[in-house]
């Protein structure tokens, strides 16, 4: 185990995930050279995803997936310690489906991602058109507290507010309006010992920050809330650790004192 200088990627995906282009070995050396210590694969296992799109299924062979990474933790374990995680993406309906994924394979991590609400993938922006601003909101956090209230083979919950990527205006709704909603998920995710990722991806969609925004951290650790971890949702080599020491330095101005790797689904705290 490499602890000193310790830096994490706990969110990145290669070209085992349909929007991914990146050879695994690639985004190894690249991390390498990044100076990141602890590395963790987490592609994308979606079903039901999106009922305008005609694209079906998001997955893959995850056996394969599992042998290559296992492959690389070997041939590389000199430089970098490596995860083999899991990207899985949550709806109420797809409990039992996602939870015989997650027990076909050893995983050390699992990130549950709400990317549809009423099966309509965000990123299309077709859910939007249905709703207010603030509908949208609070609709997109019931579904995610329905998807986790039963389905808890999971680590950590995946950019709270992925919302805002695709339609930056959400960003205007006032926290307190919805924070009901936020507050409620939070708690369950405390009380059942998971935690939740804090995402640099936000930054390459042009936000100013990472998802979620301070102020869900805040009331995270109001909440007692502990288990943290650091993804930079890279689908490309270059943005492996992205915007890390920021991230660091946010997580330690709000008080925060550890982040979080997972091995064999178990976290483990690292002192920031």
């Amino acid at each position: 185990m490499i602890n000193q200088n310790f830096k994490m990627d706990f969110h990145t995906h290669t070209n085992y995930s349909p929007d991914s282009k990146t050879d695994m070995k690639k985004s190894i050396l690249t991390a390498i050279e990044k100076n990141i210590t602890d590395l963790a694969f987490t592609d994308h296992v979606d079903f039901d995803a999106d009922i305008d799109s005609g694209i079906g299924d998001w997955d893959f062979d995850r056996n394969k997936y599992e042998e290559e990474i296992k492959f690389y933790q070997a041939k590389f374990e000199d430089q970098i310690n490596l995860y083999h995680g899991l990207e899985i993406g949550v709806q109420p309906h797809l409990t039992d489906r996602n939870r015989d994924v997650v027990k076909m394979n050893q995983y050390d991590f699992v990130i549950a991602s709400l990317h549809s609400v009423e099966r309509r993938d965000l990123y299309h922006k077709k859910y939007f058109e249905n709703h207010s601003d603030i509908d949208a909101i609070r609709i997109y956090f019931e579904s995610y507290f329905e998807s986790v209230k039963t389905f808890k083979d999971y680590s950590v919950l995946g950019h709270l507010d992925l919302y805002v990527r695709y339609k930056e205006e959400l960003e205007n709704v006032a926290f307190h309006k919805y924070n009901d909603h936020v507050e409620a998920l939070l708690r369950m995710v405390i009380e059942d010992g998971k935690g939740i990722e804090i995402n640099t991806g936000g930054y390459r969609y042009g936000l100013k920050y990472a998802n979620p925004n301070r102020s869900f951290l805040e009331l995270y650790k109001e909440l007692k809330g502990e288990i943290l971890t650091i993804g930079s949702d890279a689908h490309t080599p270059d943005f492996l650790g992205h915007k890390y020491d920021e991230t660091v330095h946010l997580l330690k101005e709000i008080g925060f004192k550890y982040v979080s790797i997972f091995e064999q689904l178990k976290p483990k705290f690292i002192k920031l």
